[in-house]
């Protein structure tokens, strides 16, 4: 079994001296990418064809328990009345049916856009959500100097090797800090 890794250390590398060696150490991470490549294509192939297989048996069942329920819906709500004078749920010795109150919900016969309107119009502000939040591209356009706001900007090393594979899109994936 695996152990749980917490800690990772920096290993020892070889540094291009020259840029004929940096020029091969780009072709060896080209096919370091083509050989990852080449293993996710396979892992999405097998997983689309685990999907296909899994709908294929499922469709069935699906219908199966589909029709199993509406004929205990036909059976039970003919005899609602009878079997929720006490309670709402019939427990029997293969499990348990019943109705349940759904959650509250608010349903509207116009849109949202009108309702607004209308709720103004009326005085009812109160039911009227404002969100506020930081204009982050205007910030970034005026750049204005305000304390505790600043405008940051990395210079990102990038390595674009020659690849098998010619992707339509540039997929950039960080090895060396979190996402979010």
């Amino acid at each position: 079994m695996s152990k749980k890794v917490t800690r990772i250390k920096k290993t020892q590398i070889e540094v291009p001296s020259s840029l004929t060696q940096a020029d091969i150490l780009l072709g060896k991470i080209g096919n370091t990418q083509n050989e990852i490549n080449e293993i996710e294509k396979e892992l999405k192939e097998k997983i689309a064809d685990l999907k296909a297989a899994a709908t294929k048996k499922l469709d069935p069942l699906v219908t199966r328990r589909s029709n199993q329920i509406n004929s205990l819906f036909a059976f039970a709500n003919s005899r609602k009345d009878e079997l929720t004078q006490k309670v709402r749920s019939v427990v029997l010795s293969q499990g348990t049916f019943g109705w349940r109150m759904t959650t509250p919900r608010v349903e509207m016969k116009k849109s949202d856009e009108q309702m607004i309107a209308f709720l103004k119009k009326i005085g009812r502000d109160d039911y009227i959500r404002v969100i506020e939040e930081i204009d982050r591209q205007a910030l970034l356009a005026d750049r204005p100097k305000i304390a505790g706001i600043s405008y940051l900007q990395n210079d990102e090393f990038f390595v674009i090797p020659k690849q098998k594979a010619k992707r339509p899109k540039t997929l950039t994936q960080a090895i060396d800090r979190e996402t979010e």
